[in-house]
């Protein structure tokens, strides 16, 4: 497998059959891979009727659905749109679709809970599915970004990594690497990865410890960024390895939990 792969939406064929092993559904739906084969994650990109029914049982890691439109009932709370929700590994639940609902949905090829990473294994104790507002959990919020984590691997009971970034003008990254496999999600405008162009509905598959840089186009770009575990970037900007955290990159403590 490549180091640095795109997933163009377009060239995936839709399926009314659910991409994920992990969930029973029952309902109307229309759904895509758009994640590599093999990879150690895997990222569905789906369009649920109102109604529809995702439901987890006990074999899964750590998941997470991000919710592009609509929303999702989940255990008497809503998740709304540009919410997520974290279904911590091994929680038997379900989410139901309140009106007709676009979400990412997100996880490991292997389903066991890191337990080599840099925070250790998570407590397998007390469990249970964290929802998340549009607000994130941390957040940076200023005219060049909206960034939030909604989860950044430092839960006691789970490692999921995700984070949403909107830049509304043009932003170009330094050269840098992080030390975990990721799936970047791109929800509006576009990056470019050296030749390589990912649009809206299109996936970046970066391998660990693999140097890039990311332009976005000349009106910004909105993405998702999903890791398994917590994890470290390498960049010249920094004297060392930077632990990609909530707190450790001085953002706001928001925790618009529900």
């Amino acid at each position: 497998m490549s180091a640095v792969d795109v997933i163009h939406a377009a060239e995936v064929e839709a399926t009314t059959r659910y991409p994920a092993t992990t969930v029973e559904v029952s309902g109307g739906l229309t759904a895509r891979p758009v994640s590599p084969d093999g990879a150690s994650l895997w990222l569905i990109a789906a369009d649920l009727d109102a109604g529809t029914e995702l439901r987890w049982g006990t074999e899964h890691g750590d998941e997470a659905v991000y919710v592009r439109s609509g929303s999702l009932a989940v255990d008497r709370r809503v998740c709304p749109a540009d919410g997520a929700m974290v279904v911590e590994a091994g929680v038997a639940t379900s989410a139901i679709a309140e009106s007709d609902t676009s979400i990412l949905h997100m996880g490991p090829a292997d389903s066991a809970p890191p337990t080599g990473g840099l925070r250790g294994p998570a407590e397998s104790e007390n469990r249970s599915v964290r929802v998340v507002g549009p607000g994130g959990v941390w957040a940076t919020v200023d005219d060049s970004q909206r960034t939030r984590f909604f989860s950044d691997a430092s839960a006691p009971t789970n490692r999921l990594w995700l984070l949403a970034s909107d830049r509304p003008q043009y932003f170009e990254s330094s050269a840098h690497s992080h030390s975990q496999d990721e799936l970047i999600h791109v929800l509006r405008g576009e990056i470019r990865v050296g030749r390589r162009v990912v649009g809206a509905g299109d996936t970046l598959w970066v391998a660990a410890d693999r140097r890039y840089k990311l332009y976005s186009g000349d009106d910004g770009v909105h993405f998702v960024n999903y890791r398994r575990d917590a994890s470290v970037m390498t960049s010249p900007n920094y004297d060392g390895p930077l632990l990609e955290a909530g707190e450790s990159t001085n953002m706001t403590w928001v925790n618009d939990t529900l």
